[in-house]
């Protein structure tokens, strides 16, 4: 979203399924039974190629991850 304004964004994962939100509200969904596990490091704000082209262009800002289900 680019109007100047913070906005909160999340990933949820479920175990099957994964959907983003913004600002509370769900923006996609889809399903991925057989998701593989990574050895990669985690890195944010980047694609997975780690090109310059694929940086995020905005401010990140309080970055939280949680291994537990967390209510808003």
């Amino acid at each position: 979203m680019m109007d100047g304004q913070w906005h909160r964004g999340a990933l949820v994962r479920d175990g099957i399924n994964r959907s983003p939100h913004t600002d509370g509200i769900e923006v996609a969904k889809d399903t991925h039974l057989n998701l593989a596990a990574s050895s990669g490091n985690f890195q944010i704000g980047c694609g997975k190629s780690v090109a310059p082209a694929r940086f995020w262009s905005g401010l990140i800002d309080d970055v939280r991850v949680y291994n537990r289900v967390v209510q808003p």
